[in-house]
């Protein structure tokens, strides 16, 4: 399996920061606060993951007309010109 990498940080250094914080807030605050960010986390990957299916469902649209390059005249809008 790959590394864990969360924004640059290993699994040695969460492993670190999660010692400190439990030191830090006791026991029952900690767990409170794994719990919220467990909350957290899940919240944004859920987020995360609508916007992807959003932005997938967006890429199955027929392409629409591109719009004249600049430098070349509009198209004609009607009937041609009667001479």
């Amino acid at each position: 399996a790959p590394p864990v990498n969360l924004f640059g940080i290993g699994l040695p250094e969460i492993a670190v920061i999660m010692v400190v914080a439990f030191l830090a807030l006791g026991p029952n605050r900690s767990i409170d606060m794994a719990r919220t960010t467990g909350r957290m986390v899940r919240d944004i990957r859920r987020a995360i993951n609508e916007i992807t299916s959003a932005v997938n469902l967006d890429d199955d649209r027929p392409p629409q007309p591109r719009p004249p390059a600049s430098g070349s005249p509009p198209p004609r809008e009607g009937p041609p010109p009667q001479s």
